[in-house]
């Protein structure tokens, strides 16, 4: 009775492994499909300017969408962040790849308290022109402007403007300048006698 019992089980798990699992996983990736598309329309009727022909592809984050316009024909790849706080711009036939990261806010490094404060923040905009094509892994902070046809390799952090049809890529890492020394010793010197 219990080799009956077994071989009824396997035999179930079989045809469950074989024909409902196949098409319990379709039925998955049909339902992301559609949650992502409603999603993506969701976020384009919260930017503060959205052409025709935008395309997402998979995952993306917009913070504060509001103040986010994204020209014609604009593709943005996998796993993009943008972290609109303080504007940004992004011109037609703009091609953005995957996990790039464009950000127009930062903390304020001259604030008065260590660590940072979390709630201030300095704003810029970034503005991208048109017909630009970013790479991925590309990191562009606050205040960028990159010009039309413009290229940026993969890997970039973007640190400057960028010129209207240069070819930009490999920086290597160089000390930009130096914070106020007077005045991280008076905070850190205030934070030791605070934790003491």
């Amino acid at each position: 009775m219990k080799e009956i019992k077994n071989k009824i089980t396997n035999k179930l798990e079989r045809l469950f492994e074989q024909r409902l699992v196949p098409r319990l996983v379709q039925w998955g990736e049909y339902l992301e499909t559609k949650i992502r598309r409603y999603k993506h329309q969701e976020l384009k009727s919260q930017l503060k300017f959205c052409g025709s022909g935008l395309r997402f592809k998979r995952d993306i984050r917009i913070d504060h969408p509001q103040n986010v316009s994204l020209g014609n024909k604009v593709y943005i790849g996998p796993n993009v962040l943008l972290d609109g706080r303080g504007g940004i711009t992004i011109g037609d036939n703009t091609t953005l790849g995957f996990n790039v990261v464009i950000l127009s806010a930062n903390h304020d490094y001259q604030s008065n308290d260590l660590p940072y404060q979390h709630n201030i923040y300095v704003h810029k905009p970034v503005v991208i022109g048109r017909n630009v094509w970013i790479g991925g892994n590309v990191l562009i902070i606050p205040g960028i402007f990159i010009g039309d046809g413009a290229i940026v390799a993969a890997g970039t952090v973007v640190t400057a403007n960028v010129e209207p049809l240069a070819i930009v890529g490999n920086q290597p890492m160089r000390t930009i300048k130096y914070r106020d020394k007077e005045h991280y010793e008076q905070l850190a010197n205030k934070q030791d006698q605070d934790n003491s």
